[in-house]
């Protein structure tokens, strides 16, 4: 078995220690047909890629493209921003953005002050009452529902959730939950209720170095631990089949 692709790398338009092109060496290498570049988005304090960047993003995505023959997405990892589950996405970004990945991070910029003593401040200090998880669920139900999203990523990691109504509205939405190559907190409990409604998956790296690109083995650890069906599996063997983001 081998993944498809890898939608969920970075590079040094964020902080990657690598360029598209070295991203695309070992993307190639690797028998990948496809990978996306998901720098840390606009919303990020110290790393996000800039907006005004995103023309010389395409063109180096061009020119690795041509230079190694494997397809490259021109993606995003952005922020949750708010309560409200708001992210760092507007419309025109939709112009040029194949795939949206939306994650928590800890140093994104939060909308207004309310947003960052009731959300950012207790999960910073990992004040994980039960009514902070409860609003923690609330906002990536709220993100899911309402922004453009293709695949959470880290579910739960630094920001705790009910797994269980996130997974519910995920699979009505067709949003992928990410097995992340470095970070996964889902407990026993967390994956029977991915299980239960019949989750779609998706196995990323998460590279922030070329030579870790397609390395999905911290997610596979999962997949055959709880015997979760190739089917389930969404760039296993094959292309996902991302929804349109617009």
């Amino acid at each position: 078995m081998i993944i498809y692709g890898d939608y969920h790398t970075h590079s040094t338009y964020s902080d990657g220690k690598g360029s598209i092109l070295d991203n695309a060496i070992v993307a190639k290498n690797k028998g990948l047909k496809e990978f996306a570049i998901t720098d840390h988005g606009f919303t990020h304090k110290l790393y996000g890629v800039k907006r005004s960047q995103i023309e010389s993003v395409k063109l180096d995505i061009e020119k690795a493209k041509s230079a190694t023959g494997v397809n490259i997405l021109l993606g995003i990892e952005e922020n949750l921003t708010s309560l409200e589950g708001n992210t760092g996405i507007i419309e025109s970004d939709l112009d040029f953005l194949n795939i949206v990945n939306v994650g928590y991070h800890k140093m994104a910029k939060a909308d207004t002050k309310k947003d960052f003593f009731k959300l950012f401040l207790p999960n910073n200090l990992k004040w994980y009452t039960k009514r902070q998880i409860e609003k923690n669920t609330i906002c990536v139900l709220k993100a899911i529902e309402t922004q453009p999203i293709n695949i959470i990523t880290h579910l739960g990691v630094g920001m705790p959730v009910n797994v269980e109504e996130v997974a519910r509205l995920a699979k009505q939405k067709g949003v992928f939950i990410e097995l992340n190559g470095k970070r996964i907190s889902f407990t026993n409990k967390d994956m029977e209720s991915l299980m239960k409604y019949d989750t779609d998956f998706i196995l990323n790296s998460d590279a922030h170095r070329p030579e870790l690109i397609g390395d999905v083995r911290y997610g596979m650890k999962y997949v055959l631990k709880y015997h979760i069906p190739d089917k389930n599996i969404v760039n296993l063997d094959k292309r996902p089949n991302f929804k349109k983001l617009k």
